[in-house]
């Protein structure tokens, strides 16, 4: 079912990317994921497109979605459903979404996808710089993720060179104090943290040049990490807030799709 959902989307022309769990499982940065999680650039073409795709496969709604209109697309609602079982397939879910936080506008994002050949076809896979971004959300478990797509980062860049702004890139966006130390033991690594300005570093960076009296500083660095994380948390709650509120609004006026319903896509 999944593998016919993605070949109908892709000889539709619509233009999605794959986001998320799904991507971070590409990427090497996590071994699952349960769901599918889409970004559907937000013109009313290309969702009218997405939407016929959706009623020739079957979907289902499945919970807390509205209407698949501009003005909730624009909004950056999520839009929640389900698929039949087909037969050996577990039920999927997919999430889809026209606007998400962070990543740049879906232009920018997919000038920077990756293509992937995978069971499910050939898809376009958000780009693994934008995919951290998305990531910095109020989620805890998704910083080791985060820090997982920075190792897959170093390792793919390390077989060939890595640059001043890519070590800026990777000790700006790994959040475990270990991976830092580790990649502070290039000396081209400690010339861009000492130019940072990420307060867990100085203390990495005294860990790295003391092997033996480094874990002394450890406790620091962990410690600026998680209020660093807690401040990233934050910043997503309020992102969200204003999509909760309306989604509230919507719930209370029983204005959302039903759930297991199959509304007109076209």
């Amino acid at each position: 079912m999944i593998k016919n959902f993605f070949r109908g989307l892709n000889a539709s022309g619509a233009r999605y990317l794959l986001i998320s769990g799904q991507a971070a499982v590409i990427y090497g940065a996590v071994t699952f994921s349960e769901d599918i999680d889409l970004w559907v650039s937000p013109e009313a073409e290309n969702w009218k497109k997405f939407r016929a795709v959706l009623a020739k496969t079957g979907a289902r709604i499945y919970k807390l979605t509205p209407e698949l209109s501009p003005e909730f697309v624009l909004k950056g609602h999520g839009f929640h459903f389900t698929f039949p079982r087909s037969s050996g397939e577990p039920e999927w879910y997919l999430d889809v979404m026209g606007v998400v936080p962070r990543a740049g506008g879906f232009e920018r994002a997919f000038n920077c996808k990756e293509v992937y050949r995978t069971a499910w076809g050939v898809l376009p896979v958000i780009g693994l710089r934008e995919l951290v971004e998305l990531k910095k959300t109020r989620r805890l478990a998704d910083y080791p993720v985060i820090s997982g797509l920075a190792r897959t980062e170093h390792e793919r860049l390390s077989r060939k060179h890595i640059t001043a702004g890519d070590w800026r890139w990777i000790l700006s966006n790994s959040f475990e104090a270990e991976d830092i130390i580790r990649y502070l033991k290039n000396g081209g690594a400690r010339k861009i943290a000492g130019q940072l300005k990420r307060p867990c570093l100085p203390f990495c960076l005294k860990a790295a040049e003391n092997p033996v009296s480094g874990g002394a500083h450890m406790p620091a660095a962990a410690r600026e990490i998680a209020f660093e994380i807690e401040s990233l948390r934050q910043k997503d709650r309020l992102y969200w807030q204003p999509v909760l509120d309306e989604l509230r609004y919507l719930t209370s006026k029983k204005l959302l799709l039903n759930k297991g319903a199959r509304p007109s896509f076209i």
